[in-house]
């Protein structure tokens, strides 16, 4: 049983983890993710919505990042156990969800009027940081993962606001 293994009782166990998948795949607990993204949304500066979105999900996925060996085993699991695969997009989808919800809010403290409807420009908005803060991960990977959190951060804005203004 795991929570013999880390030599806790199963009732410990289970304040953290909703399940043993969840804690195979490191998936948190929503309300803890909730709270992380509506501070870290909420704490933006007037028009810096990408600095926002990309500063909480490393706030949420940080600590993850760096433990690249677990990485390769999750991705081990996964492949023999296709199920769980289901569990990690599920929680992906409430993430994004739970951060575009969020970024809604934090739109009409804006300064800069929106093209469109609201709900569309947060999602493309967490969508956008997301695969960045993916892209700048990958590459910090490759480069032997020695650079700081704060570089890997930076290169994740960087990547965003290059790309959406590539785009215009």
């Amino acid at each position: 049983m795991i929570s013999e293994r880390a030599e806790i009782s199963p009732r410990t166990f289970f304040n953290y983890f909703k399940s043993k998948e969840d804690a195979i795949l490191g998936i948190q607990e929503l309300g803890e993710v909730q709270r992380a993204i509506a501070s870290g949304v909420a704490s933006a500066e007037t028009d810096d919505l990408v600095s926002a979105i990309v500063s909480t999900v490393f706030q949420i996925f940080g600590p993850m990042a760096k433990q690249t060996h677990l990485k390769a085993q999750r991705m081990i699991l996964v492949t023999k156990n296709p199920r769980l695969l289901s569990r990690q997009m599920h929680q992906f989808s409430q993430l994004n969800s739970t951060m575009a919800s969020a970024v809604v809010e934090f739109l009409p403290q804006r300064e800069t009027p929106l093209p469109y409807d609201p709900e569309h420009v947060a999602e493309i908005a967490v969508a956008t940081c997301v695969a960045s803060v993916r892209i700048a991960v990958k590459e910090w990977i490759a480069a032997g993962a020695t650079a700081d959190i704060d570089s890997l951060y930076l290169r994740a804005v960087t990547l965003t606001r290059e790309t959406l203004k590539a785009l215009r």
